[in-house]
């Protein structure tokens, strides 16, 4: 028989013992091919943590063999039978660290040989695998329901009125969160801060932003990941230091086939140096996921604080505790501050934006609501406290940037952005790695926003300072 190739991808199957030395590499990680095989749906071919080996609509699960050769890994499986093939034999070398491509070599008696290239499944590949309820060719099916990142989401939303500062203002319960909180609350009506021109004067001479004045840069590294019924949890090993009673105790994470950690293609991180940021959201148990210096190790995950959000929560003004840190300095659920490129694509970010300054131009020994920790801020008592509100004032010139950007514009207008963390790169966005579309599509880099400089915000939002002890109360 012929043979057309669609998609290859290594799926769990029970059985016997695989064969190899150590930890099977890339465990659950779904490689899809630039070719199908006859017989096979658009499968996958997966293998999971005992090396067990199938492909879905063609051959059922085998006990696999694998060698690992420095970075790469080479798997190799035989089929007696297959559908109408007979002595099929599959061998594939893959990214045994990054665990981002591969290459194989399938055969079968009486058959041309078929060679494949391969990458693992991600949300915006156009194929629609495991977890996945859409993609820009398989849209959803709910007319007028926008696929966002890779999940069909209501277009609806809940407003309420909340007192807040300095007037009342219109929450709309938008982005991850269905409840009402401060990072989805309009405050473009609201009146600047006493202190605004204060602060704003301070940061400028300063130096501004964490890369000069005017280059207000976008970091795209964290990662948003989503689950699905399928999805395994494990319980991780707290590393030395664990953040108590902070974070909360050990308990059982999500953790996505194909995922990957914080400026990671994967789950392996060397938390000596890196934030190595995990976070997950489970849209059916309405949780937000997030862990700190997550690494996945020996099949052993780790972290040095993890937590969940519940997103139909309004939280008190100290969100999870005063004094309490969460996987963010500020003690602020990342995942909700983080737009994405399908936020821009559908038009609309409806939250504020999280961003960064450096230590030395953050107030030392404070913070503000909504805020309830600081990390380790140096400045002078006139730069801008952890958990300040910044927003784009009211007569920016939006529309002299391209139409995606207005639209990360136009969110820091109505929602500001809120000051979360240490580090040079100011503003933090979801990468595309998981998203249904992509930033370069739209047009969108690290420097798609240089031209707005600190001097053209203003504060809005700043309620009293609290002295910083680190002696976190959880909240109820």
């Amino acid at each position: 028989m012929g043979w057309r190739v669609v998609v290859l991808g290594l799926v769990v199957a029970s059985g016997g013992v695989a064969v190899g030395a150590g930890p099977v590499p890339c465990p659950d990680v779904r490689f899809v091919s630039d070719v199908p095989i006859d017989g096979a749906s658009r499968g996958v071919v997966v293998v999971d943590s005992s090396g067990q080996v199938a492909i879905p609509g063609f051959c059922a699960g085998t006990t696999a063999q694998w060698k690992s050769h420095g970075a790469s890994a080479v798997l190799r499986a035989v089929w007696p039978v297959c559908g109408a093939a007979s002595r099929v034999r599959l061998r594939m070398r893959y990214d045994a660290v990054g665990c981002g491509t591969a290459t194989g070599l399938l055969r079968a008696r009486a058959t041309p040989r078929v060679r494949f290239t391969a990458v693992r499944s991600t949300c915006g590949d156009q194929y629609l695998d495991g977890g996945e309820a859409c993609e820009l060719t398989t849209p959803c099916a709910s007319a007028g329901t926008p696929c966002i990142d890779c999940q069909c989401d209501p277009t609806g939303s809940t407003t309420t009125t909340t007192t807040l500062g300095s007037g009342t203002t219109t929450t709309t319960a938008g982005g991850l969160f269905e409840a009402a909180n401060p990072w989805n609350v309009d405050v473009s009506g609201l009146s600047a801060a006493s202190e605004s021109s204060t602060i704003i004067t301070a940061l400028s001479a300063a130096g501004g932003w964490g890369n000069g004045a005017t280059a207000l840069q976008i970091d795209f590294s964290l990662h948003l990941l989503h689950v699905d019924a399928t999805t395994p949890f494990r319980t991780f090993a707290a590393n030395p230091g664990y953040t108590t009673p902070d974070c909360d105790a050990p308990f059982p994470f999500p953790l996505p086939v194909g995922g990957a950690i914080e400026g990671q293609p994967g789950y392996s991180c060397n938390t000596g140096t890196q934030d190595c940021h995990l976070l997950v959201v489970d849209a059916a148990t309405k949780r937000l996921y997030e862990m700190y210096q997550a690494n996945l190790a020996n099949g052993t995950l780790s972290a040095t604080c993890a937590l969940t959000w519940d997103l139909t929560r309004s939280y008190p003004p100290s969100l999870r505790g005063e004094q309490c840190t969460s996987a963010d300095a500020a003690g602020f659920p990342i995942g909700a501050l983080l737009f994405t490129a399908d936020e821009v694509a559908a038009g609309e970010i409806a939250h504020a934006i999280r961003f960064i300054l450096p230590n030395n131009r953050m107030r030392a020994g404070v913070y503000v609501h909504p805020a309830s920790h600081a990390g380790a801020p140096s400045g002078g008592p006139d730069l801008p406290p952890y958990g300040v509100r910044f927003r784009l004032r009211p007569d920016f010139p939006v529309m002299g940037y391209p139409a995606n950007a207005q639209v990360i514009l136009r969110a820091m207008q109505k929602y500001g952005m809120l000051l979360a963390d240490g580090g040079n790169v100011a503003l933090t966005a979801a990468s595309d790695t998981y998203t249904t579309h992509s930033w370069s599509e739209l047009g969108i880099d690290s420097h798609a926003l240089f031209g707005v400089a600190v001097t053209d915000m203003e504060v809005v939002d700043l309620g009293p300072t609290i002295p910083l002890t680190y002696d976190c109360v959880r909240n109820p």
